[in-house]
């Protein structure tokens, strides 16, 4: 089992996955399967706000979105921790595209699960709960203070 690291969460990343490097400014990781074809990309943010309150922009994006529809939007828990879960979809012109967010904030840090396949009936409900359940946090990684933020530097 390959374990991710970044000092301040860490979790298991999926057999037969391949790290690809981003520039995007709160990812911390993002791998990629071209065989099933599936990415799975992992971001810290800061935050000010809760799930509820991210939750109503999401929605209120894909409403405007007229590309994307909403699969599925709701609260969950996993790990005894409450997640937001928002499945959507999107197509290409030529392929379907299903895009699964699992959201959780802890300590002013929006932590994001994005799992990204071509296929809109793919049940892989245990697949992403495993990567999930294995994340842990040991330090958040922004200190959120007075509307500004800063990376933790107590790692």
């Amino acid at each position: 089992m390959t374990m991710f690291t970044n000092g301040f969460s860490t979790l298991q990343m999926p057999k037969d996955f391949e790290p690809v490097n981003t520039k995007e400014e709160f990812n911390e990781l993002y791998l990629v399967n071209t065989k099933i074809p599936m990415s799975i990309k992992f971001s810290t943010a800061p935050t000010p706000v809760g799930l509820p309150n991210i939750k109503d922009g999401i929605e209120k994006n894909i409403e405007n979105n007229e590309r994307v529809t909403l699969v599925n939007s709701d609260f969950m828990v996993i790990n005894e921790t409450i997640y937001y879960m928002v499945v959507s979809s999107f197509s290409d012109g030529e392929t379907e595209i299903r895009r699964n967010e699992f959201l959780y904030v802890k300590d002013n840090n929006l932590y994001i699960f994005e799992f990204t396949y071509p296929y809109a009936d793919r049940e892989l409900d245990d697949f992403y709960l495993n990567i999930i359940r294995s994340f842990k946090i040991s330090v958040p990684k922004y200190i959120v203070e007075d509307g500004e933020y800063r990376i933790n530097h107590m790692e």
